[in-house]
């Protein structure tokens, strides 16, 4: 599928999703039923192993544990953060009109996340965004943030492209693949969001820097 139009690619969790709602409680549920080390059980260590891989955050969560023992704790973790965020999810302020206006502009929309398809799809339902994104692009086993933004846009071939994202793994991507990056100071790690090409604190303040790159 070729689109040849101007993309803007998103980060889902601390861009667009405001995952620590739905998400905090149920790691430190599961984490509780695990009996994981008390200092993984912090709301900040939690916040920080977002945008990882799901292979890492395991690693990282239950350290030293057996393959099966990790794996078991990320299916309890998502079904704790299935339920919950049909109830808790929320987006960011100002998302569903920024993506209108990018919409508005000929732009496409899409997601680009180190997240399973099952979990972008879900989260983007729960906040009522999937009609406003274009294409997704999910974790594959084995490549990391860089890799996966390459199949997207070697799938898509935009005239033009964007990376909007919170984490290193965003801007770091952007840079393999030559494009701008901009970083939101408002997500959930905004010493590693300064590192990118432009900085928002905000989400209205996405659009104009967007339409500028875009255009």
């Amino acid at each position: 599928m070729t689109i040849h139009q101007p993309l803007a690619v998103f980060d889902l969790d601390g861009t667009l999703n405001r995952t620590d709602l739905f998400s905090v409680p149920a790691h430190l549920q599961a984490l509780k039923e695990f009996d994981a080390p008390k200092e993984v059980q912090t709301r900040e260590f939690i916040l920080s192993t977002y945008g990882m891989r799901w292979e890492d955050c395991r690693d990282t969560m239950l350290p030293g544990r057996d393959p099966e023992a990790q794996r078991q704790y990320i299916r309890r973790v998502s079904q704790l953060e299935d339920a919950a965020m049909k109830t808790l999810g929320r987006h960011y302020d100002g998302v569903p009109q920024m993506l209108d206006d990018l919409h508005r502009a000929g732009i496409q929309t899409a997601v680009c996340s180190n997240a399973s398809m099952r979990y972008i799809t879900a989260v983007l339902k729960a906040l009522g965004l999937m009609e406003r994104i274009d294409h997704i692009q999910h974790l594959v086993d084995g490549l990391d943030k860089c890799a996966t933004l390459k199949l997207l846009l070697q799938r898509l071939t935009p005239s033009q492209a964007v990376m909007v994202g919170d984490r290193i793994f965003d801007i770091e991507a952007a840079r393999a693949n030559h494009i701008p990056s901009v970083g939101c100071l408002y997500g959930f790690n905004p010493s590693e969001a300064k590192k990118a090409d432009y900085t928002v604190q905000s989400v209205p303040e996405i659009t104009p820097i967007l339409l500028r790159l875009l255009k």
